[in-house]
């Protein structure tokens, strides 16, 4: 299964608070990768054009609309996911679970704090990017209806807000790859 994985590695979920991988057999039909910038306007006198002084910038987000096959996600997945299927489901219902599960932070009693669940989110090599789930995660359920009663396809959307900074150099150099490390990518299929 070793030789599956290394062919799928280029789309998957990694969910750093399960150490879990999802791998994702499809790439979404399109990604919005965005980047804010925000430059303050001052008019200055004797002066025709404004002068403008950088702000902040980010964070980057990126918006991610997946259509699943119940019947693909089950086989691209045996025996090389990492994901521990619950007892019943399926492995679509324990992914759509863990995916719900990120839109809620973990507490830790120690410390009293709240820590948001942290993702990586991987397709191709063009996107990459670490952060935590900003506003919605839908799941839209859809038919056919398989034999067990349960729809057989899924759109599933989210937005993932990075979390690490990066400088233009940066950015100028890995575009939306950026943030991919090589022991990141080694641990997974270790």
């Amino acid at each position: 299964m070793k030789d599956l994985a290394d062919k799928l590695i280029t789309n998957y979920i990694y969910l750093y608070h399960t150490d879990e991988w999802l791998l994702i057999p499809v790439y979404p039909d399109q990604v919005a990768d965005t980047m804010q910038t925000t430059f303050n306007q001052t008019n200055a006198l004797s002066r025709s054009a404004p002068t403008f002084t950088f702000t902040n910038a980010g964070p980057r987000t990126v918006q991610i609309n997946l259509t699943l096959h119940r019947d693909m996600m089950d086989e691209v997945n045996y025996g090389a996911s990492n994901l521990k299927i619950e007892l019943g489901d399926d492995y679509i219902d324990t992914l759509i679970k863990r995916l719900q599960s990120i839109s809620l932070p973990n507490y830790r009693a120690t410390s009293k704090s709240v820590v948001p669940p942290m993702i990586a989110v991987r397709f191709g090599d063009e996107i990459f990017i670490k952060g935590i789930v900003q506003g919605n995660i839908t799941v839209t359920r859809k038919k056919p209806l398989l034999d067990d009663d349960k729809y057989a396809l899924f759109d599933v959307a989210f937005v993932v807000t990075e979390v690490d900074p990066y400088d233009a150099d940066t950015v100028a150099q890995q575009g939306s790859f950026r943030g991919l490390t090589r022991t990141f990518k080694d641990g997974i299929f270790a």
